[in-house]
């Protein structure tokens, strides 16, 4: 690992670090990899907040996807759709304080059960 990078966050499917050297914020989640100056980052965090997951629930009740939520990336013709759970991972990487633990119920597991 690099001397200048510092990893803020990490979770299952992403992490976030910060490089000393280029004043970057890196912001890697699954497949996807972005990089911002604070400002940048803050930014995409008020987005995150301000997204109303419900009305794109509600919007597109056909989709052949569950993911529905559209995240802007600043050009028109690149959406990246995320679900409620993803969303939720993102903001999570995205705070630097210290974490709280949060318990999850059985219904947040995706898992198909099959009994023998």
């Amino acid at each position: 690992m690099y001397p200048s990078l510092k990893v803020l966050n990490q979770s299952k499917n992403g992490i976030l670090t910060f490089c000393n050297q280029s004043k970057l914020f890196q912001l890697v989640y699954n497949n996807l990899c972005f990089e911002f100056y604070e400002w940048e980052l803050e930014a995409f965090d008020k987005h995150l907040t301000s997204l109303d997951m419900e009305y794109w629930n509600r919007a597109m009740p056909y989709a052949p996807t569950s993911r529905k939520t559209p995240i802007s990336v600043g050009n028109k013709c690149f959406v990246i759709l995320v679900n409620k759970a993803e969303v939720k991972e993102i903001k999570s990487l995205l705070q630097t304080q210290s974490p709280t633990v949060e318990l999850i119920s059985t219904k947040d597991i995706d898992y198909s059960f099959i009994e023998n």
